[in-house]
């Protein structure tokens, strides 16, 4: 069976981009969902360690914190990615992996061309990682657990504002994005009993028309619709696919934590190629995060330097 997971990292921000990824991992049928936390216990946890023993893998904001640095996320991004993709000599290699579609509308914005030095990792050594990666890929062999998924879409600004001028609405983009996901992981898996779990888009809570458009060859079963949760049934034969819509499904899933981690990571990586463009033309500019009220700090801050370089709005900044 195939248990799958869909997260998002920078629907908020006014700066940056939006990243939508999508996990998965095999495990033998069972006739309840594993839980993979217990199933990888020696060598994934919810939580941090202290000892650095285990990897931490869990939603994004609960490893990730602008005070603790990218340092954790980084290690279990990159050992998970392991699994399945070969190993990256630097970021733009990564991004090849994980997100190729992204490469080439990246190289239109200048602020995500990377520079002449970048890092990568960007906090680790790179053995340090590989040994991490050896041990999971050893845990997941002995529990008969394999990633065969890891990927994401990355929307830079200019996309992003057709997409809201498109829709009308910040939370049909939000899912436009994931239904690419969606439908992707129900063309490969669809025949192997899968399971995808997604947190909230956007607050929406009835997803059933939507999926009715997209899998027509399918039957659509609305099974839940309940305060916090959706869940529904899409029936082709002898095959079935669930697909789950939960508030802080990210706590729920070890595949949707690691498409938390996984978006989180990029965006992280793609905002200090953004901060080190814009420090580059503005020396001693405060770094952003791209969120509302500091990202229209950072806009008063970098306005000589945009109209010098003659930088759109449209380009830079998100209308919605």
């Amino acid at each position: 069976m195939i248990l799958a997971g869909i997260d998002e990292a920078g629907y908020g921000p006014v700066l940056g981009p939006l990243v939508v990824g999508a996990c998965a991992f095999e495990v033998p049928d069972t006739q309840e969902s594993p839980d993979l936390w217990k199933r990888l216990k020696k060598v994934v946890s919810k939580n941090r360690s202290k000892s650095g023993r285990t990897l931490h893998v869990n939603d994004s904001k609960a490893v990730y914190s602008p005070s603790a640095g990218i340092k954790e996320l980084e290690r279990s991004v990159l050992a998970i990615s392991a699994c399945l993709h070969d190993w990256p000599d630097d970021l733009d290699q990564f991004l090849k992996c994980v997100a190729s579609h992204a490469q080439s509308e990246l190289a239109e914005h200048r602020w995500y061309v990377p520079g002449a030095v970048e890092k990568f990792p960007l906090e680790h050594e790179p053995m340090s990682i590989r040994i991490k990666a050896n041990a999971l890929r050893y845990e997941m062999e002995k529990t008969q657990t394999k990633c065969v998924h890891l990927s994401a879409r990355v929307v830079s600004e200019r996309p992003l504002n057709r997409m809201f001028d498109a829709t009308r609405n910040k939370s049909n983009a939000l899912f436009s994005i994931a239904s690419i996901h969606i439908d992707e992981l129900v063309r490969k898996f669809g025949k192997q009993k899968l399971t995808i779990f997604c947190d909230r888009q956007g607050g929406r809570a009835h997803y059933g028309p939507m999926l009715r458009q997209m899998f027509e060859d399918w039957l659509l079963e609305v099974t839940d619709e309940s305060d916090g949760r959706s869940v529904y049934k899409l029936t082709q034969g002898e095959h079935d696919v669930v697909i789950l819509f939960a508030e802080k499904a990210e706590s729920q899933s070890m595949s949707v934590a690691a498409a938390s981690m996984l978006c989180k990571y990029l965006r992280e990586a793609l905002m200090a190629r953004f901060n080190a463009f814009w420090g580059g033309h503005v020396p001693g500019v405060a770094p952003t995060a791209g969120y509302y009220n500091d990202g229209l700090r950072f806009l008063q801050d970098i306005a000589h330097a945009r109209t010098a370089l003659g930088v759109a709005d449209a380009d830079l900044i998100r209308s919605r």
